[in-house]
């Protein structure tokens, strides 16, 4: 009977043992599915802050590149005025 009873606790113990393992296995294993979404997340995040970077620096480089343009078409301007101003003096 002593034996029986022996054998039983150390039954109980063991379960109740192998309940908390599976238990702290389950929060590790939680613990870094969400780590790696939470990663997964800041990539993303992180690659759409790069995409939108590039876009303001494109627009920019549009802009400088529009009034690049203008002042250029006001130089062209200047010089037929130029020319035709010399042809009528000859």
């Amino acid at each position: 009977m002593l034996a029986l009873l022996g054998a039983v606790s150390g039954w109980v113990v063991w379960w109740i043992s192998k309940g908390k393992e599976n238990t702290r296995q389950a929060v590790v294993t939680a613990e870094n599915a969400l780590n790696a979404k939470r990663d997964f997340n800041h990539l993303v995040r992180n690659q759409e802050q790069i995409s939108n970077n590039i876009s303001y620096g494109f627009n920019d480089i549009e802009n400088k590149l529009a009034e690049q343009n203008n002042e250029i078409r006001e130089i062209k301007a200047y010089l037929i005025q130029y020319r035709n101003a010399n042809n009528k003096q000859s």
